[in-house]
């Protein structure tokens, strides 16, 4: 939802960049597929979940005292809220490994080679 909702507005922006286009003598606005031949296939959901990929990476090579690293391994101690738990950015990021077909990420992340083939294809798999 939040991914089609940036989506949108990713087209919305693009079309006042770039403009309405003369069409047989009339105005008009230009179309989805027109924008996306002009973004070359980029997608702004697609480069941002690549890029939570790419900082996973750098989290995980941190110090264990630093912040971030600190911050996404801690387990909060307060009493739950109501209702259905809040997804946590490290769970999202492992559900789109998942999603990638990519397992035993732990492993992976420690060869930078690889990783950094596994964040060039996530930046190119149009479902992600």
């Amino acid at each position: 939802m939040e991914e089609n909702a940036l989506r949108r507005f990713e087209r919305k922006a693009l079309r006042k960049i770039y403009g309405p286009v003369v069409d047989k003598g009339v105005w008009r606005i230009r179309y989805d597929n027109e924008l996306c031949k002009l973004m070359g296939g980029e997608d702004i959901a697609r480069f941002i979940k690549a890029q939570r990929i790419q900082w996973l990476d750098h989290v995980e090579r941190m110090d264990e005292t630093a912040m971030p690293k600190k911050s996404t391994e801690r387990k909060p101690y307060a009493t739950r809220r109501i209702g259905r738990p809040r997804i946590r950015w490290l769970e999202d990021v492992i559900a789109d490994l998942r999603r990638m077909g990519i397992s035993g990420w732990m492993e992976k992340e420690r060869n930078r080679d690889q990783w950094k083939r596994i964040v060039e294809e996530a930046k190119a798999i149009p479902g992600l």
